[in-house]
């Protein structure tokens, strides 16, 4: 039963037995519990029902402050829903170009391209390229910092809300992320192998063009699934698919 029902189901139960203890009270005083001897004044017991009324008007504020926050809860669930879907979106668009290198050098291409394009392990094996390629996986990180602190708000406006699933693709999103960032690290680690000729440190191949692959979607051949970019369409797919389902239910 919904609190604002309970309250004033309450407040109706409380009237009532004041009304029937006062009643017995004057029963007791004036009839000494006897129906068959006297009648009830009839004065009196409007004078207790007129005094006891006086508790039923926190009925008409309880009804209307829940009615106003329920208002309030709706159209701020709505507004940051319309905020999360936004959000969402941005970081669909920055997932997908932080591994766009089409307008730009890429190391990952060149790398599967070694064999073919010689290019020196001190070209590939560039720090500041490193660093430029770790902050676009750190830039859609910080957008999926706003997402989560969005949820959080969205939960403690409406805990009526279930936004396990939502949580569940998130998490796979930052999961994801942090699996690139490793990757990058590893991918830079081959480099410097390659570079010093550290041949016992050096990652199979095949491994490395996969992270090559999931880094840079451009730099899969041609023909090739693109599992990573799958991947993302199908969670941002269900973040949105489970947020515009709530909001079509509150």
């Amino acid at each position: 039963m919904p609190k604002k029902y309970l309250l004033i189901l309450l407040y109706l139960l409380s009237y009532c037995l004041i009304v029937l203890i006062c009643t017995i009270f004057q029963w007791g005083y004036e009839c000494d519990f006897e129906f068959s001897t006297c009648l009830i004044n009839t004065e009196k017991l409007n004078a207790i029902l007129q005094t006891s009324a006086t508790i039923i008007t926190p009925i008409v504020v309880i009804w209307g402050y829940f009615t106003w926050r329920e208002q309030e809860v709706y159209k701020t669930s709505k507004e940051i829903m319309a905020s999360i879907l936004t959000q969402t979106n941005a970081i669909y668009k920055a997932w997908k170009n932080s591994r766009n290198y089409l307008d730009t050098y890429s190391r990952f291409d060149a790398y599967c391209l070694k064999d073919i394009i010689s290019i020196s392990p001190e070209i590939l094996e560039n720090s500041e390229l490193s660093k430029k390629e770790l902050e676009r996986i750190r830039g859609v990180y910080a957008l999926l910092s706003d997402l989560y602190f969005s949820l959080n708000h969205l939960h403690i406006v409406n805990k009526k809300l279930n936004l396990d699933n939502i949580f569940d693709a998130v998490d796979t999103i930052s999961n994801e992320l942090e699996k690139s960032m490793n990757e990058l690290s590893t991918f830079q680690s081959q480099l410097f192998s390659i570079k010093n000729n550290y041949t016992n440190l050096m990652q199979p191949e095949q491994k490395i063009r996969e992270i090559c692959h999931r880094l840079d979607s451009s730099s899969s051949p041609l023909g090739r699934i693109d599992i990573h970019g799958k991947l993302i369409d199908s969670v941002i797919t269900k973040v949105t698919d489970e947020i515009v389902t709530l909001s079509d239910k509150i």
